[in-house]
């Protein structure tokens, strides 16, 4: 039965026990993967590489695409670190050409000693979000072009990121939907199918508003986050990071369709930890909400065991003492 929109706002608001309830790797059948690597792009002395995951098994069928961003803080990162394949086998075995990228990783060349206050912080932090979605949106033009020779669906490109990646796909989403200048490489009219952000955040002077509904929106956040904002991390005039928590607020004010999982007790370590253990969930929201575009809002909240802690007040010396 398929449930209206809006009648799943909350109604899973399930309080689980977080180490009770991980999941077993989905698996369909044994196929062989491949994987590819070519460069997308030169931009000045960085050479950006993408790696494709494949099933070897013919289909005439074209695929549709996740797109993934690596984290580590836009100061470092590598697209095909051990933690992330369980993750990029697992979609390419359900039927999904995974494609990770590089991005230029802007801060890795910032001189902490010459940043005098959080404002010199958050406007070198804004300028690297910017290109690494400068770099997302490269990646994602050359796959369009490619989308014949890849046998894969151009008007099916997910994007999906880690802590800074999930900033940047995030970012990318929200900057299509505002029209920004940046988003002229792309085809006119271009659309991503969705977005899975494993605490992400949007950076803007205020609050995240959405002139053009946005793709299907997957987030999952623990909220004692101590390095990307559970809620946000703002200063008066510059901005800031509005998290997933944020997000969902935003999103509520649209008629898009998005999941959100709240991790209750748990930090950064949902960066990563659903790409293993909640793998179930991003497959049923690939399958409903982007596949078969069901339209729904869908918040769960679990709880990490162990000795509860509070959600802290975050701010962007919080986030600078983490991330610099």
């Amino acid at each position: 039965m398929r449930l209206p929109r809006k009648s799943l706002f909350g109604v899973l608001c399930c309080l689980l026990v977080f180490a009770a309830c991980q999941q077993p790797i989905p698996t369909k059948n044994a196929q062989s993967l491949k994987k590819e690597t070519e460069v997308f792009a030169i931009e000045g002395t960085d050479t950006l590489r993408l790696d494709r995951y494949v099933c070897m098994e013919k289909t005439d069928t074209k695929q549709p695409v996740v797109l993934f961003a690596f984290g580590g803080g836009f100061r470092g990162g590598d697209r095909a670190s051990s933690e992330y394949i369980p993750y990029f086998e697992c979609l390419a075995r359900h039927g999904y050409t995974v494609i990770s990228i590089d991005y230029r990783t802007a801060l890795k060349t910032l001189d902490a000693q010459q940043v005098k206050s959080p404002m010199d912080f958050m406007q070198a932090l804004q300028q690297a979000i910017q290109i690494a979605v400068s770099d997302l949106y490269t990646a994602t033009r050359y796959v369009i072009d490619h989308s014949e020779s890849w046998q894969i669906d151009p008007q099916s490109i997910i994007l999906s990121g880690s802590s800074a990646g999930a900033i940047s796909v995030l970012q990318a989403e929200y900057q299509l939907c505002q029209s920004d200048a940046g988003i002229s490489v792309l085809p006119a009219g271009f659309q991503y199918a969705g977005v899975i952000s494993f605490a992400g955040a949007i950076a803007d002077v205020k609050a995240p508003t959405w002139p053009k509904r946005p793709c299907p929106i997957l987030l999952f956040h623990g909220d004692v986050d101590r390095t990307v904002p559970y809620r946000q991390a703002a200063l008066p005039d510059v901005g800031g990071l509005w998290g997933s928590a944020a997000i969902a607020e935003s999103l509520d004010k649209t008629s898009a369709s998005y999941t959100f999982y709240r991790i209750g007790n748990a930090g950064h370590v949902i960066s990563s930890t659903p790409m293993t253990e909640q793998l179930y969930d991003i497959l049923s929201f690939l399958d409903r909400c982007v596949m078969h575009k069901e339209s729904l809002v869908i918040q769960t909240s679990i709880h990490a065991a162990g000795d509860s802690l509070q959600e802290a007040h975050f701010t962007i010396e919080d986030y600078l003492k983490e991330n610099l």
